[in-house]
């Protein structure tokens, strides 16, 4: 909640995007990719789901891993790949305007992990599902998963709160782009059905963020 109308009016502002961001959040977004990259530290080859801008994607080619990501939204695409060129980490880095109903194309147990900031929330549950079970199906075994996103709030206080203050952001971004986010109940779980066992769930910013991690517990795609 605490960005989103802003990411989405910035999507139109894809070379302002990552700085304007992180200002918004008061620098909790950049501290999210930090610590994302440092649990990824090991990966070798990462699949990012909604790269955006390719800010990740830079800082993950930066430590030695081979990155191949994929957004909807060709102006972040766009701006991904000048920054792929300017950093000269083509040989590491490979970029796809796609959404996450194509993953179906990926290869079978071809990545060492995979990761997702700031997009879950925007996909139907229809998506998350589909997602999450391509996410198992193209992970090596054991591979890691990252998700870091928009959530309902576990405490009762908080998550009353958080409605209330989340109306006038949805009236707000619904009026600017026609659009709103969906804070997932409860991502956990989702992952864990998906056939992850949760390493770890971080919960931030009042409660309505997480980052949780989870290692592929089985190769059972069916």
């Amino acid at each position: 909640m605490f960005s989103y109308i802003f990411m989405k009016i910035l999507e139109n502002r894809p070379r302002s995007y990552d700085r304007l961001i992180n200002k918004a959040s008061r620098g909790y977004v950049m501290s999210i990719k930090k610590a994302v990259v440092a649990e990824l530290a090991a990966a070798d080859r990462i699949l990012d789901i909604g790269c955006g801008t390719g800010d990740l994607m830079v800082m993950l080619a930066i430590q030695g891993a081979f990155v191949d990501g994929f957004d909807i939204n060709a102006k972040m695409i766009a701006v991904a790949q000048e920054r792929i060129r300017e950093e000269n980490l083509e040989d590491n880095v490979s970029i796809h305007q796609m959404g996450v109903e194509d993953m179906d194309g990926f290869t079978d147990s071809s990545y060492d992990a995979v990761v997702s900031t700031l997009v879950f929330s925007e996909l139907s549950d229809a998506e998350r599902h589909f997602a999450l079970k391509q996410c198992a199906r193209i992970l090596k075994p054991d591979g890691l998963i990252m998700i870091a996103d928009e959530v309902v709030p576990q405490k009762k206080l908080k998550k009353v709160l958080h409605a209330i203050m989340r109306i006038p952001m949805l009236l707000a971004t619904y009026f600017v782009t026609r659009t709103i986010s969906h804070p997932i109940a409860d991502l956990a779980t989702e992952i864990s059905a998906a056939g992850f066992t949760i390493q770890k769930e971080v919960r931030g910013h009042g409660d309505a963020f997480a980052m949780v991690a989870g290692r592929l517990a089985m190769k059972d795609n069916a």
